[in-house]
Order: structure tokens, then C-alpha cells, then sequence
């Protein structure tokens, strides 16, 4: 990768062999640059909601949160199914969480709670490709542990075609990085057939460390503006002494979208939102000074700086256990010591924050996973399994009427009993709520028509 910080060793033309030989791969985290930098909304893009969110950000429960432990506990059913925790009431009459979300539900009046998510995807990549496209996985489990272009593109990415908001700050950011299955990459956690332009920024590294930085931007302010300048010349360079990159589409894409590139790498303030440093040890602490929460933090203030929609992915690096939520063994264990306190601290404290600032009614807040778990509990491993078809989101903020539980499961949490909420609708209400017709028609690379969403928003979750 070229360098745009740092040390300058360069050859009597002005620049290395070794960044000459790489011109082709300028990127930031492997995208190209210009594809994250040119990001002009469709013409085909018709706007006809009146949403109140200028942004939005998915805090994503990976390895699939278990429902009756978490959001939809059922006391009253057998032990097999009801679990070791107890319960505690919410600020919401009649509606309980297990007694290790107590902030969470304290905040029950500020928050819609969705219990009867549903969808038939029971693999990690096949159930993350619902939750982030909206859209069943075509092809078998086993193929979606691998990224193709020829998928549909994550709502992020969407949303950067259709409508990525004012720049510079790139519209779509994954916090700190993709989740991934063995050795392959999930499939839809990127722009998929809209192409490379509408791939997200991953931030990469660790936020909880005191000396993080941007892996795959140099945003931290370690040169001046002038430095940059000079280096970002590079392409003019490059293009006056190498015919392939005068007439190659890339080089030319290089070139124009330069000043763009400059904008989001001088700017001040997007310095400031990365540079967790400038935040005071107070905050941080109530994020919780671990992965988790100071990623949510990270991302918080990444929309502050201008992204459109913002993915906090919770990582298995994180926890004793080394399985995210996939708590097929020691579910109760997992759940109680490494999962629930810190997401239920990360969770109200940026509520909080967002509502203190006054940012809240413009700021959609959204808690998914990719399934639930299962009613009975594995006795053996004292674990639950996958199980996609009934299970819990949490909405927050942004035109979301809080207050409110919408749909149900079954007494044994294992279907929808009541108003079934498939990824398409819950995509179709996120677009609404960011002011965007779920309806609208974008096209592919290829120019190939296709539908931003397709489900259908639900209105009583509506403001």
C-alpha cells in the first residue's frame, strides 16, 4: 500500500520503486480509493418518506444472541426452556429482561423491542446475509463464508448509492472490521454487485488500546496538511510518465476523486472523532474499557463526523470463551461473565449520551444478530443452538416511537406467535426512519435494476 504518512524514501523521480510497482493497489483496508471517495447518489433515487434520522448505527450481536436469555425471557416455562436467570421488570408495565440488563431496561421507555424477528437462515454467514442485505442467501451455507460480487449489497452500502449524506467523511463504516467464518469472509458485509464503490471503511485494530489508531486511514494527526498534499501528487506524477495509468480507468478515477481524498485526510474534525485519546477517562469508562464498548464509541463518534451508517461488530476476540454469542456450551456462563454486562453498559451509555447531546431523535440506534438461540437448552454442553426462526432487535431513537414492545414469540419462545418481522421489513424501517423510499430501484455495476428493499416498513414502530 502507498504510504500517505509516514517516513519519505524516494528515488530521484520523486517516489519509490516499491510504491511505483503499487500504484495499483493504493487502497484503504483493500478498497480502492476512489470507489469509497466517489460516492454521487443515484439519479434514480426518489426520496418520498419524511424520515428524522440523519444516521444510524447497528450494533451487531455476532454468533447469535440467545432470546430467552437476553430480551424475551420466559419465566413461566419449564426449566429446560426458562434458564438459570431470573428476571427483572423494565420501565415497561408487564415487560421483563434477565436480571443482567438493568440499564438496558431502564432505558425501555426510550426503546421499541421487536420480539418476533424471523427468517429461515441457519448458518452465521447465511443468517448474517439476511440481517445485513435483507435478502435470503441464494446458494448454500458452505459458499457464503465467501464474499462474491455477484451478491446483494449490505444497507450500508445501499445507502451510500442512494443516499450517502454530506461528505467527507465515507457514508458506510464497519467498527473495527468484517466478521469472518474460518477461513473464508462473510458474505454481505460489503457493496456486492453495486461494486467496490459502495464498500464500507473498516476502521481495523483495537479501540480499547490507549495508543489506537485507524489501521486502514491515517486520520491521527502525525503530519501536516501540506505533507499530504504532496503525497496524494503522487497519482499527478505517476500519470504524466506511465501511459497504462494515463488511460487506465482507475488512474483517471485516482486523479479526479484526489481532492475528495484530501478533504477526508486533513480534515480536523474527522482527526478528532478518531483519536479516542481527545475523550475524557470518564467517557471512556462508561462505554466500558473494552473492545465492545469503546468500539460503540469509536462509532458514535464517527457518525459525529459525517457517516451515514456506522456497523459496530461484536468480534470473538472478545471474551474469556472466544465465541462471540455463539453460545452453543456454556451458554449461561458466557452470557452472564463476558457478553450481557458489557453490551448492556456499551447500550446505555450511548443512549444516554445520544439523548444528553440531543442527538437522539436524529440518531437511529439498532440492536441485531444474525438468529436467536433454541427454546430447550443442549443439557450436555449446557448450551443453545442456533435458530433462526424467532428472536429479538432492539430500535432506539431516529422516528422510532419508543415505549413499546412489537410482535411476540410463542410461550416457549420458539415461533411468532404474533406480527412476524422478517430482515426485509426491519431494512425497509431502517430506510424510512433515514428519509429513503425502501421502494427505490438502484442499479448494479452492470446496470442491472434491483430493489433497495424488499419488505415493507412497520409502521407502529414509527414516530
Amino acid at each position: 500500500m502507498i504510504r500517505l504518512l509516514g517516513p519519505v524514501t524516494t528515488l530521484c523521480d520523486g517516489f519509490s520503486r516499491r510504491e511505483l510497482l503499487r500504484i495499483g493497489g493504493l487502497s484503504l483496508g483493500g478498497l480502492a480509493l476512489p470507489a469509497l471517495l466517489d460516492r454521487e447518489a443515484s439519479a434514480a433515487s426518489t426520496l418520498r418518506t419524511a424520515g428524522k434520522a440523519k444516521n444510524c448505527i447497528i450494533l451487531f450481536l455476532s454468533g447469535g444472541a440467545a432470546q430467552h436469555d437476553t430480551f424475551d425471557p420466559k419465566p413461566d416455562a419449564p426449566a429446560e426452556i426458562r434458564g438459570e436467570f431470573d428476571t427483572i421488570d423494565t420501565r415497561l408495565p408487564g415487560v421483563r429482561f434477565t436480571k443482567y440488563l438493568p440499564e438496558t431496561a431502564q432505558l425501555m421507555d426510550r426503546v421499541a423491542l421487536v420480539r418476533s424477528m424471523t427468517h429461515t437462515s441457519s448458518g452465521h454467514a447465511t443468517g448474517g446475509y439476511a440481517m445485513f442485505t435483507g435478502q435470503t442467501y441464494p446458494r448454500t451455507e458452505s459458499e457464503a463464508n465467501f464474499m462474491g460480487r455477484q451478491e446483494a449489497p449490505h444497507l450500508g452500502s445501499a445507502l451510500a448509492k442512494v443516499s450517502p449524506g454530506p461528505g467527507p467523511m465515507f457514508p458506510f463504516i464497519m467498527v473495527p472490521r468484517r466478521l469472518d467464518a474460518g477461513s473464508g469472509r462473510r458474505a454481505g458485509q460489503w457493496g456486492g454487485s453495486l461494486g467496490s464503490k459502495y464498500d464500507p471503511m473498516q476502521t481495523g485494530g483495537d479501540p480499547n488500546r490507549d495508543d489506537f489508531r485507524l489501521e486502514n486511514l491515517p486520520l491521527l494527526p502525525n503530519a501536516p496538511r501540506p505533507t499530504l498534499e504532496r503525497r496524494l501528487g503522487l497519482v499527478d506524477q505517476l500519470n504524466r510518465q506511465t501511459r497504462y495509468l494515463n488511460e487506465s480507468a482507475p488512474a483517471l478515477a485516482l486523479k479526479q476523486s484526489q481532492e475528495k481524498a484530501l478533504d477526508v485526510i486533513g480534515s480536523e474534525a474527522i482527526r478528532r472523532a478518531v483519536d479516542l485519546s481527545t475523550a475524557s477517562t470518564d467517557l471512556r469508562a462508561r462505554y466500558g474499557r473494552n473492545l465492545f464498548g469503546q468500539s460503540v464509541l469509536l462509532g458514535r463518534r464517527l457518525l459525529d463526523a459525517g457517516a451515514r451508517l456506522v456497523q459496530v461488530n461484536w468480534l470473538r476476540t472478545q471474551g474469556a470463551k472466544g465465541y462471540a454469542w455463539d453460545s452453543h456450551r456454556e451458554n449461561f456462563e458466557a452470557l452472564r461473565d463476558d457478553l450481557i454486562p458489557p453490551f448492556d453498559r456499551a447500550f446505555a451509555a450511548l443512549i444516554t449520551d445520544l439523548e444528553s447531546s440531543g442527538q437522539l431523535d436524529e440518531t437511529l440506534v439498532v440492536v441485531a444478530t444474525e438468529f436467536g438461540r433454541t427454546p430447550k437448552i443442549t443439557l450436555a454442553n449446557a448450551g443453545r443452538e442456533h435458530w433462526p426462526s424467532v428472536f429479538s432487535v432492539l430500535l432506539a431513537g431516529g422516528g422510532i416511537r419508543g415505549g413499546q414492545v412489537y410482535g411476540a414469540s410463542d410461550r416457549i419462545g420458539a415461533y411468532p406467535a404474533d406480527s412476524p418481522v422478517t430482515p426485509g421489513d426491519l431494512m425497509a424501517t431502517i430506510c424510512h426512519c433515514l428519509g429513503v423510499d425502501p421502494h427505490t430501484e438502484l442499479h448494479d455495476q452492470f446496470d442491472r435494476p434491483m430493489a433497495l428493499c424488499k419488505g415493507n416498513p412497520i409502521a407502529s414502530l414509527l414516530a
